[in-house]
């Protein structure tokens, strides 16, 4: 006999089950108010309710018969009778439930990390383009905005989250050891890395160059960055100001990054200078890897998420990113929040103004203050609901808004969140209160990043415009069939057909398991893709084994196995249209979200393959929902084997087992675990030579303190090498304050007009170059300021990077004119 796995229960916020005695309800319908309605409250249907073209239209006092309207979802109209029942009951004072807090505070500070990015992010951009970036302006609309956003989402949160749950079970309060627990592996995580963090401060890749721009923004309020040719006596031939990451734009230098992770940086800059800043990435990731727990907490249980908070702050792409200055983490924490918040919008409820604050059901489905298929209360247990009527509709304006600000952190994120499209259509077919709003919000946060794109960093999107511009067809593509599917629900033919749909049997069971086929199957392709594609240029091919190599095989197949049955469930409530535990609703986006970056990252990681480097590709979402998708087989695999095993100690050990399989690889890869022998005596012991203890690029800032101390006041710097140029000159023109030029093909006619040009414009010149040779002809004294042995990453091809590898940087300077 086949076990299916059984839709999740509405109970993890509070985590309410029915007592052991007494309960009414039969077994599939296994929730219970957080606080009793009155003693004549309706109890829940006693079976699940008829297809929408099966069912009669039904009529209440509170809403009309829709036979000429679009099908609603059953899960909403089966409640109605029970709705009904509740609001003819007697009310009752509201019930204090125990654990409360610790479910307000989970969920609080699972988003205000989004809530807070968001409110620095929308104010921060426009005096970006002004001009006028600076830090009194910017705090000052800074705070108000951060308390209103914070106050608008947590005045009200759900009564209950979908958590895992097929057996019934006393009631008990969300406990404090999850919250506890999810916290302290993300405070544990930021010390480690923290302790760990980079110092990328000379350009060798994006971290330098979003460290760069964000100190240049705070110390100059605008972008792009001037060429400051005056300060050479005008244009000379030869003579440019282009290096690595920052090109042309008008009369100045634009840096190939979004400007969204600058903005933030700048705040530690103006806090700190630039040692805050390498500070402040870990903090982002240690948000990121709490948000990433609250997200599990929605999706799966409170109970589950100091596991996945875990086994995404073990993961070394996770670790890596958080220790340098790189737009992931930040983008993580947008989506996350983005997500949870987006849950939090579909699942509370809304009530009349009029309301008594207990919350008095009416007749709109989960839209009125009833839990969906059961007819409970889901605002039971809450004071004061029905003050917020319209709280949906801010919690999913807020969710559109934080999910499109991704866009503004990183162009990628186009790619990232378009699946909220169809989302989005399919909740205004629906016609959900949240559909608007969240359009709205979206299209507000995307807008944020495509002005920025246009407005301050266009070489940058020219430069990625190959990988672009197909985004952008299937971008327009996805919108265009939306609207078309959308439009196609107002015919009264197409509703026809649509209200067939659940009544055909034969189609509603064979694409839920074509839907779980297909995504086993695209797992399967990319296992067996090295031995189709075989490249001797790039390593494309070996993607899949990428998020092997760093999270491990269990969590892969654990991740496959769980995503390929939510993608099989999600597309059997869309067909059959009924979500009585708000399963499919809580999934819907997290799941097309890690479905589609899965196949589009790991089709095309669209990155040089060397590792770390390219390990980047899989931190927004590859890992995160394959963590989600293993997190969810778990809960699945645990209630198995308690079923079976009818005992509690068996459901224990298989979750500690799946935890296990979460944990170990990823943190046996991390720390590259071995032996070396003792140097006092015969014998061995054990070593940790994996990158988890490793840092990069240490005594960087003080070499670069040292070179602009070298460089002094009222200089500018010309550099004769292109190596030099691409590493040092923004170092010299954003650090050291400095106008900085580079020469192309230098010789003395065209060196010495520069100089000569320099000293009628009042300044003093400075030539620097990677050896004392090159400056030797020129006079001044060539004398040597920069002598670093320190590391870089790892350029791996075939194995996780377990190493850091070494590299020397030098520098030569002369003064030819005061010589």
């Amino acid at each position: 006999m086949r076990h299916e796995p059984r839709a999740s229960e509405a109970t993890e916020v509070f985590e309410a089950d029915h007592s052991a005695a007494g309960s009414t309800n039969p077994p599939d319908e296994k929730t219970l108010p957080i606080r009793p309605s009155g003693p004549g409250a309706a109890s829940a249907p006693t079976r699940a309710p008829s297809p929408p073209a099966q069912r009669a239209p039904e009529r209440t006092e509170q809403a009309p018969e829709r036979t000429e309207q679009a099908p609603e979802p059953a899960v909403e109209r089966a409640s109605e009778p029970a709705e009904h029942a509740l609001g003819q009951a007697p009310q009752q004072p509201a019930e204090r439930v125990p654990g409360r807090l610790a479910a307000r505070v989970f969920g609080a500070v699972t988003v205000v990390p989004a809530l807070l990015a968001a409110a620095w992010l929308l104010p921060g951009l426009p005096l970006l383009l002004a001009g006028r970036l600076t830090a009194p302006p910017l705090v000052f609309m800074f705070s108000p905005l951060a308390v209103g956003l914070c106050y608008l989402a947590m005045r009200q949160q759900p009564a209950r989250w979908p958590g895992f749950r097929t057996e019934p079970r006393p009631r008990v309060a969300v406990p404090w050891w999850p919250v506890a627990a999810t916290i302290a592996v993300a405070a544990g995580f930021a010390v480690w890395q923290i302790a760990e963090r980079t110092q990328q401060v000379i350009a060798l890749g994006d971290p330098a160059t979003y460290l760069q721009t964000a100190s240049w923004i705070a110390r100059h309020g605008s972008l792009p960055i001037p060429y400051s040719a005056e300060a050479f006596g005008g244009t000379h031939p030869g003579l440019t100001f282009a290096s690595a990451s920052y090109y042309p734009a008008g009369s100045g230098l634009a840096p190939a990054v979004m400007a969204g992770t600058p903005l933030v940086l700048a705040a530690a800059i103006w806090l700190g200078g630039v040692p805050a800043a390498l500070v402040m990435t870990p903090l982002i990731g240690a948000c990121a890897v709490l948000s990433f727990g609250g997200l599990a907490a929605r999706l799966v249980g409170a109970r589950w998420a100091p596991a996945a908070a875990a086994a995404l702050a073990l993961s070394l792409p996770e670790q890596y990113t958080s220790r340098g200055t790189f737009s992931e983490p930040l983008v993580q924490v947008l989506l996350f929040g983005g997500l949870c918040l987006l849950i939090d919008a579909l699942l509370v409820t809304s009530q009349p103004a009029t309301a008594p604050a207990m919350g008095a059901a009416t007749a709109t489905g989960t839209d009125a203050g009833t839990d969906a298929g059961t007819g409970t209360d889901a605002n039971a247990g809450t004071a004061g609901y029905a003050d917020w009527p319209n709280q949906d509709r801010v919690l999913a304006a807020l969710a559109g808004l934080v999910l499109g600000l991704t866009v503004l952190v990183r162009i990628d994120g186009l790619s990232d969140i378009l699946p909220a499209v169809p989302l989005l259509g399919l909740l205004l077919a629906a016609r959900r209160r949240q559909g608007i709003p969240f359009g709205l919000g979206l299209i507000a946060g995307v807008g944020y990043g495509l002005a920025e794109g246009y407005l301050l960093s266009r070489p940058y999107l020219d430069l990625v415009g190959p990988s672009l511009r197909p985004l952008g067809l299937i971008a327009a593509a996805v919108v265009v069939l939306t609207v078309a599917a959308l439009a196609a629900t107002r015919s009264r033919a197409a509703l026809n057909q649509l209200r067939r749909l659940p009544a055909s049997q034969r189609l509603t069971s064979w694409l839920p398991t074509a839907a779980a086929v297909a995504t086993v199957a695209v797992f399967a392709v990319f296992a067996i893709r090295p031995l189709i594609q075989k490249t001797s240029s790039q390593n494309d091919q070996n993607s899949l084994y990428w998020v092997i190599w760093y999270i491990g095989l269990p969590a892969v197949l654990l991740g496959a196995f769980g995503l390929a049955v939510l993608a099989s469930r999600g597309l059997k409530s869309l067909l059959n249209w009924t979500d009585a535990r708000a399963e499919a609703r809580t999934w819907a986006l997290p799941l097309i979200i890690a479905l589609w970056v899965i196949v589009t990252v790991l089709w095309r990681p669209a990155i040089s393959p060397e590792q770390p480097w390219a390990s980047r590709r899989l931190v927004p979402f590859v890992l995160p929902g394959l963590i989600l998708g293993a997190i969810w087989a778990s809960a699945w695999l645990r209630d198995l084997a308690g079923q079976r095993g009818r005992a509690r100690a068996t459901s224990g050990v298989v979750a500690s087992c799946c935890a296990a399989s979460l944990l170990i690889p990823a943190t046996l890869t991390n720390l590259d675990l071995g032996s070396s022998p003792n140097a006092s005596g015969p014998g061995r012991h054990l070593t940790a030579n994996g990158m988890a203890f490793h840092r990069i690029g240490p005594g960087q800032l003080a070499a670069v303190d040292g070179l602009c101390q070298a460089i002094g006041p009222d200089a500018s710097v010309v550099i004769l090498d292109s190596l030099t140029a691409d590493r040092f000159a923004q170092v010299a023109r954003g650090l050291c304050d400095t106008p900085t030029a580079i020469m192309d093909h230098p010789t003395r006619a065209t060196v010495g007009a520069v100089l000569a040009g320099i000293e009628r414009a009042g300044r003093r010149p400075v030539l620097i170059a990677q050896d004392g040779s090159e400056l030797a002809p020129y006079g001044g004294g060539p004398r040597e300021v920069v002598n670093l042995l320190t590391t870089q990453e790892a350029h791996d091809l075939t194995a996780p990077a377990t190493r850091v590898w070494p590299i020397q940087y030098t520098v030569w300077l002369s003064d030819p004119v005061g010589a």
